[in-house]
């Protein structure tokens, strides 16, 4: 059963695989970048994300002696900067250590920053067509319907189970192209939901189909926890220019820049929150200048979901001190900083909050 099955899906590829920029090439380069940009990211959204990173760090040379700054900037929009930073790191060692090629081996592969089991899988199956199975959500989809697994898909067993099968499949002189195969498939034709049972070529053979199963599967075990986290942004606007401040700490967009926080420990009210701040630096809200406060902006991340206000405020002084971080910049410098994504869409909502002549 197991040639039909990979014989099936590698013609199924060859017929159907989509014409993708990395695909044109084995350089590991190209593979790495695309797989750390598509994720978290379906593949016409990372295009032009790729096309942009690949264009600014055409090699890993490039990118290894960018500054991180840079890097941060390139990747702004898609998130998760923590793989940015990573990916930087990995390109120096890799140009430092092995003279800028990426090891040949699955097990050396996994000792770089970033890089796990599916990254390092795919560097090594589709580069230098090592005999390594590759394993996502896309094939945990196709596998457990085809082969009608129950076991959930993120416990060790199942994955175990995924693995295994995965192996058993895997074709000796096409290992690259058929992981890429399982992966496409699952991504156009075995897709969540309904599928078009109709129009694949494994449905004869497919367990779920004959057991009326398919939007049962995969079966997941865990819940995922939403941890919701509250942020209160003062965006300080003052002749022409605006206060930012750099993310020091090892936490969420680490490195990138945001605004000076209004503190909030108790889960004050807007209104009274800006106020009593305000109101400590000797500043009254029903003053001349021009203040308000935003409606919340929700950002929906992975596992936390991010509730942001922004209390704007246009003035011709800056009436606190400028807490060690922050800094001013003029407005028309804003483009050249990485900022996590909630504020870029905020801003690009609303530009008119972010012009000097609202003073």
């Amino acid at each position: 059963m197991n040639m039909p099955v990979t014989e099936i899906l590698l013609k199924w590829y060859d017929i159907h695989k989509r014409d993708l920029p990395w695909r044109k090439s084995r350089e590991p380069y190209y593979i790495w970048v695309s797989e750390i940009i598509l994720q978290q990211t379906r593949v016409l959204q990372g295009m032009d994300y790729y096309n942009r990173f690949i264009e600014t760090f055409p090699d890993i040379f490039s990118l290894a002696g960018a500054p991180v700054e840079k890097v941060l900037k390139v990747w702004e929009g898609l998130g998760y900067y923590s793989r940015a930073r990573n990916m930087h790191e990995t390109a120096q060692k890799v140009v430092e250590i092995f003279g800028g090629k990426f090891p040949h081996q699955y097990d050396e592969l996994l000792k770089l920053k970033g890089i796990g089991p599916y990254t390092a899988a795919a560097i090594a199956s589709i580069a230098y067509q090592q005999p390594v199975p590759l394993v996502d959500g896309n094939v945990y989809r196709v596998f457990s319907r085809l082969f009608g697994i129950d076991i959930p898909s993120d416990t060790a067993k199942g994955k175990k189970k995924m693995i295994h099968i995965a192996t058993t499949l895997l074709p000796a002189g096409r290992p690259g192209d058929f992981n890429q195969a399982v992966m496409e498939f699952g991504a156009l034709q075995c897709v969540p939901g309904k599928p078009d049972c109709s129009r694949c070529p494994l449905r004869k053979m497919c367990l779920a189909k004959k057991q009326d199963r398919v939007e049962e599967l995969p079966v997941k075990d865990k819940e995922t926890k939403i941890i919701t986290r509250y942020i209160h942004y003062l965006v300080w606007i003052s002749n022409g220019e605006i206060i930012l401040k750099q993310r020091k700490e090892k936490d969420i967009w680490y490195k990138l820049y945001d605004f000076p926080e209004i503190p909030d420990k108790k889960g004050i009210e807007p209104r009274k929150l800006f106020r009593g701040f305000l109101g400590k630096h000797g500043i009254s809200y029903d003053q001349h200048a021009k203040m308000f406060i935003s409606e919340p902006v929700l950002h929906q991340l992975t596992h936390r979901h991010i509730i942001a206000r922004f209390y704007h405020v246009y003035n011709k002084k800056w009436h606190f001190d400028m807490d060690e971080g922050n800094f001013r910049v003029p407005m028309d410098h804003m483009k050249n900083y990485a900022f996590p994504r909630l504020i870029t869409a905020y801003m690009e909502k609303f530009p008119e909050r972010f012009q000097s002549d609202n003073e």
